[in-house]
């Protein structure tokens, strides 16, 4: 029984300790958002319109 909760705490404690996933790199040209939801551009730039829901990276 004892076994159990300290094989148990070992995979949560393993699990996380794992990296966070990088957000993609989008290419210039390539659809993105401002908050990041689709990936970040290389250059940094998301050109989006207040009321479009997608802008293009530069």
């Amino acid at each position: 029984m004892k076994f159990t909760w300290i094989a148990a705490l070992a995979l949560i404690g393993s699990a996380m300790a794992l990296p966070a996933k990088e957000p993609a790199k989008l290419p210039s040209g390539a659809t993105c958002t401002k908050d990041g939801k689709l990936g970040i551009c290389e250059s940094g730039i998301c050109v989006q319109d207040i009321h479009d829901s997608q802008g293009k990276c530069k």
